[in-house]
């Protein structure tokens, strides 16, 4: 059996410059209702060689890389790493003003989404060098571990930052941040922070080796490396080391 349909006239005829008119009634309407997609730009503006294996990692990057004026103004800004801790980059979500900076969760949250991180470091700084949390950094570090959690996204730290240090919400057992790589001892923290300090100071006139070396991620690890082992098997300090370490591959 035929399905039986109502005939009805058409009550209304257009003709070419009506149609016209009425395209441009209901492209003016969608565009109203019309929802722009997020878009994410990555602009190559910061070097970081090696992976995110500490907060002191975290710390050396923002303050000699991204953070300008740092005791001028407040700034906020996120790390998005990938499963294997690796930067996908770095978003300057706000600056404020000497003691206080606007963070918006839900746009924090959905650059990560898009992002595809699968953890994330925030961090801001306080003008004033102190390194104490307020309570509203412990809250908002609240509200953005329950936001990430929604899209399995870990918090791996909250950092302070200042001129002179800095403080890990990871490492004072701070709030309910979980998933982060294992604490490096003090002892450790501060050799490493000392052989980041002098590595600083290689340049291509006073040891063009080792400046040569450091050119490429892998070289810096490299150097790094055996800075690392000079200090630990010949009790050395690390500035004394450097200088050897160039005698050394000059004489190969």
């Amino acid at each position: 059996m035929a399905y039986k349909t109502n005939q009805v006239k058409p009550q209304m005829v257009f003709d070419k410059d009506t149609y016209s008119e009425l395209e441009k009634e209901l492209d003016t309407i969608e565009a109203q209702f019309k929802v722009r997609e997020i878009e994410i730009t990555f602009n190559k503006e910061a070097l970081f060689f090696g992976d995110i294996k500490s907060s002191m990692d975290v710390y050396m990057f923002l303050k000699n890389r991204i953070l300008k004026g740092i005791e001028v103004q407040e700034h906020f800004i996120a790390i998005f790493l990938s499963q294997a801790n690796k930067i996908i980059g770095y978003y300057h979500h706000s600056t404020g003003t000497i003691n206080a900076t606007m963070v918006d969760v839900e746009l924090l949250t959905a650059v990560a989404v898009k992002t595809l991180a699968k953890a994330v470091i925030i961090s801001h700084n306080h003008p004033s060098g102190n390194l104490t949390p307020s309570d509203a950094d412990k809250s908002l570090t609240r509200n953005i571990v329950k936001a990430l959690k929604y899209f399995d996204i870990s918090l791996l730290d909250h950092i302070i930052v200042t001129k002179n240090g800095y403080y890990s919400f990871n490492e004072k057992g701070e709030g309910s941040i979980m998933g982060y790589v294992p604490k490096l001892s003090p002892q450790e923290l501060r050799l490493r922070e000392e052989i980041l300090s002098q590595l600083k100071r290689v340049t291509e006139a006073n040891a063009p080796n080792l400046y040569e070396m450091m050119q490429s991620p892998q070289g810096y690890e490299q150097v790094e490396q055996m800075v690392i082992d000079k200090v630990l098997h010949d009790q050395m300090v690390p500035a004394a080391v450097i200088p050897l370490l160039e005698t050394e591959l000059t004489m190969i």
